[in-house]
């Protein structure tokens, strides 16, 4: 079940805020500079990279295509830990949104979502973007969410396909890194 309060989203185990400019160090530090959470990011992930370049790369990548979405009407969400299990309440979890459509990938807005390593393979990722979809159609009344995903990411694609999500093509990115497309649309009911 989620619930949806005027800022916030809650499902069983976490509560989902609207993410603000202060989270970013925490996303960076938490997100960005986790080996295992950018595995899959090929610029970020060059060992040669020092903390001041990843953090003017994060900067201009990740905190423009957040502020772009925001300013845009799309909403990005910290998720945070809502019960003991995972930590003191208010716990930083990771960060999920919707996000303006890329040409690269098509007209409809992206969902995208990043967990701190601490939280992979609990089952979390599934559940706040289970209430982020179910937000998305629901009171935004998004018809078509798409998401991208690195080809070899075999837990994203979990996600994406338990969500109710389903692969429409795999393609070469821009970057010369194979990558699939998934999409979901509204007329299928939101995970509960």
């Amino acid at each position: 079940m989620v619930e949806a309060g005027p800022l916030e989203l809650r499902t069983a185990r976490l509560r989902l805020r609207p993410y603000r400019p202060a989270d970013f160090e925490t996303l960076f530090s938490q997100i960005v500079l986790d080996p295992a959470v950018i595995r899959f990011w090929h610029d970020y992930a060059d060992p040669a990279l020092g903390v001041e370049q990843r953090r003017a790369m994060a900067e201009r990548d990740l905190g423009s295509w957040i502020e772009e979405g925001i300013a845009a009407g799309y909403p990005t969400w910290v998720i945070e830990a809502a019960v003991p299990a995972l930590g003191p309440p208010g716990d930083f979890v990771g960060v999920i949104g919707v996000f303006p459509p890329e040409n690269e990938w098509g007209p409809e807005p992206e969902v995208g979502y990043l967990l701190a390593s601490r939280h992979h393979g609990r089952g979390l990722a599934t559940e706040a973007l289970g209430a982020v979809v179910a937000d998305a159609t629901e009171r935004l009344r998004i018809p078509v969410l798409v998401a991208i995903v690195d080809e070899p990411n075999a837990a994203s694609i979990r996600v994406l396909e338990k969500c109710g999500f389903t692969r429409e093509r795999s393609y070469v990115g821009r970057d010369g890194h194979p990558y699939r497309r998934y999409a979901r649309s509204a007329a299928i009911p939101a995970p509960r």
